[in-house]
């Protein structure tokens, strides 16, 4: 007898679920060295199973909330869709499988250097003994890098002294 499985749109509305409530959702900052030595500053495309180098640090989200597109009312501008900013009764309703995820780079805590990498990680575990809200972690604070949701590649960024950056996802699961 003949049987089909597939997942359903619960499941991505729970691992969504799931990564709004982790606390330990990071934005990482990498990749300082030129992409190519023949090429410098070709950026390469992002591949499946790709990973971060050089991590610099990596900065504690300040927001993971739920968003759903809404072109009418939404406040967040990513690759020219809207998104507006939803509560977990909304998400739950809607069965919301997307999430937006920020850090601030505040030159007084964040290192400053050139990086060509960004991306999310979550379940990131620090070492034992460092504040577990610790908001700045060096790769040497890392237990356990977590699993690496999204990644960017870029042309290389300079941070300066006086400046702060935003760093923002719209992840969809």
């Amino acid at each position: 007898m003949p049987s089909k499985t597939s997942d359903v749109k619960g499941m991505k509305t729970y691992q969504t679920f799931n990564l709004f409530k982790d606390k330990n959702v990071f934005i990482a900052v990498g990749k300082t060295s030129p992409w190519n030595p023949e090429n410098p500053e070709k950026v390469p495309d992002v591949s499946y199973g790709q990973t971060m180098t050089e991590i610099v640090a990596l900065k504690r989200a300040d927001q993971v909330k739920f968003v759903t597109p809404d072109d009418t009312n939404g406040t967040i501008i990513q690759l020219g869709q809207k998104w507006r900013i939803i509560e977990e009764v909304e998400a739950r309703a809607i069965d919301c499988r997307w999430l937006y995820v920020q850090a601030w780079l505040r030159y007084d805590e964040f290192p400053i250097c050139n990086y060509r990498q960004t991306g999310v990680y979550a379940g990131t575990i620090l070492v034992d003994g460092l504040p577990v809200n610790k908001q700045v972690v060096k790769p040497d604070e890392v237990k356990d890098m977590g699993f690496l949701l999204a990644v960017t590649n870029q042309s290389p960024l300079q941070r300066e002294v006086t400046h702060r950056e935003s760093i923002e996802y719209i992840l969809e699961l």
